[in-house]
């Protein structure tokens, strides 16, 4: 992605219409704190890799995204509910 940095909106229109490298770049964006809430949650560093599997359902999700809302929650109520599963 080329220029300035696309704000999560721009990148998420762009990730419906099918573009995985603007997924990708959400991916990037929060996988760390992803991570880190998959972690304190299952307390478990094996089990953490929750994270991993929340964004591939948020991925398939994105068409239920609500438009106005922050991505940043939404994705975080995702690796939290995959998480507790664990």
């Amino acid at each position: 992605m080329e220029g300035r940095p696309l704000q999560d909106p721009e990148l998420i229109e762009l990730a419906r219409e099918g573009n995985v490298r603007a997924y990708g770049e959400l991916v990037e964006r929060y996988r760390d704190l992803a991570f880190r809430t998959a972690y304190l949650i299952t307390r478990s560093a094996a089990e953490a890799d929750a994270a991993q599997d929340a964004f591939v359902k948020a991925y398939y999700a994105l068409d239920r995204f609500r438009r106005q809302e922050p991505f940043r929650p939404w994705l975080l109520r995702i690796v939290s509910n995959e998480a507790k599963n664990r």
